[in-house]
């Protein structure tokens, strides 16, 4: 039996149909994996502060403070030091008329823990997957979540980056997370409006939403 094999022009098709998939294929695909890649920070960062909020209400600190910015810092203050500061009654001070808190460096009773584990986004290297805003390149220049041991967030008196929650007209802090492909750490901000962007808020309960910037619109896709 004689066996008919392809002729170059039936192959020249099958190539032309193969590059034509291919160029639309593939950077639907870049694109795709670049939104996990953002989508897989965020993730990350809320299990990061669940993790805090457990540490502050299991009563081993007073206070967790967690500064979300590309190095992320921990602070934390001791339940004698929260005693004196927030809960006693002879206490007069700004922090405990406000319930508020300042930076770890700046308010007294806080100390740097090297101790516990955190996380980090960097902005080289093989794990530079993401920008974050607030930065260094920005005022404020990281989101300050000072999480008492009832699990609440207190006010944080210094610039801090807001917004209100739609379905409650309270404040929240948000933590927003950028691309690699499409932007640098100057223009992660708060008004960007680029693909793969995510947005983290934290309310008073260090309860977290997820949005996802869908058309230039924030789209709530979690919490």
């Amino acid at each position: 039996m004689k066996q008919k094999g392809f002729t170059l022009l039936e192959l020249l098709v099958v190539v032309v149909i193969l590059g034509t998939f291919s160029a639309i294929a593939f950077p639907n695909v870049i694109k795709w994996i670049n939104d996990r890649e953002v989508k897989a920070e965020v993730y990350k960062t809320i299990s990061f502060i669940d993790e805090m909020k457990s540490l502050a209400t299991s009563g081993k600190y007073g206070i967790v403070q967690v500064v979300l910015k590309p190095n992320v810092e921990i602070y934390t203050m001791s339940n004698e030091n929260y005693f004196n500061t927030y809960k006693s009654i002879t206490a007069n001070n700004t922090y405990k008329n406000n319930m508020s808190c300042n930076f770890g460096t700046k308010q007294g009773g806080f100390v740097r823990n090297r101790n516990l584990s955190t996380i980090s986004f960097p902005m080289s290297g093989s794990d530079h997957v993401v920008y974050v805003y607030p930065n260094a390149a920005h005022n404020p220049s990281g989101a300050f979540l000072c999480i008492s041991k009832e699990g609440q967030l207190l006010k944080y008196m210094r610039t801090r980056k807001t917004e209100r929650d739609p379905s409650t007209g309270k404040y929240v802090d948000i933590f927003i997370f950028c691309s690699k492909s499409n932007t640098n750490q100057s223009s992660c901000n708060y008004n960007a409006r680029q693909d793969h962007m995510y947005k983290i808020t934290i309310d008073t309960f260090v309860n977290t939403q997820v949005y996802k910037l869908v058309k230039k619109q924030w789209k709530k896709i979690d919490g």
